[in-house]
């Protein structure tokens, strides 16, 4: 019995190797579709911090000047609530009362001297809800107010 062991172990290991496949001239498309996936995933994460201030509906002109980059300026919105008066934000923060936007303008412009304040305004909002707002936001110091629009197409 010793004798058979041992031949089947001779047989194993002087066996001829076994053929591999043939060279596949297919792509592999795992790799691609991991770093796709994760590409998305990066973009999903940091594209909600890319936008600044409250997101609204700006109202469309026929004259519209493209200025894409806001660098560090700071944005004051008002976004419409059908009904009530608009909400005042201070970038992504919601100011109580317009004593309060104009204390944080304030706060902004002293640290930064001749900042212009960028505003947007949802479309829906009506200028007699607008005006107070620029009236605290000159009264806060600031040397002027930039408006947001969108492109009439």
């Amino acid at each position: 019995m010793a004798g058979s062991r041992h031949k089947h172990r001779t047989r194993l290991v002087h066996a001829a190797p076994r053929k591999l496949d043939g060279v596949r001239s297919e792509m592999n498309v795992t790799p691609l579709v991991d770093v796709c996936l994760v590409l998305l995933i990066i973009f999903m994460v940091v594209a909600p911090m890319l936008s600044r201030g409250k997101e609204v509906e700006l109202p469309k002109t026929k004259h519209h000047t493209e200025k894409k980059d806001l660098g560090d300026q700071p944005i004051v919105s008002l976004v419409h609530r059908p009904g009530t008066k608009p909400l005042v934000y201070y970038d992504r923060d919601p100011m109580p009362t317009l004593e309060a936007l104009r204390i944080r303008v304030a706060e902004e412009l002293r640290r930064k001297q001749g900042q212009r304040i960028f505003l947007k305004g949802d479309q829906k909002v009506l200028f007699a809800d607008v005006y107070p707002v620029l009236i605290a936001i000159h009264e806060a110091g600031s040397p002027g107010v930039e408006l947001g629009t969108n492109e009439l197409k």
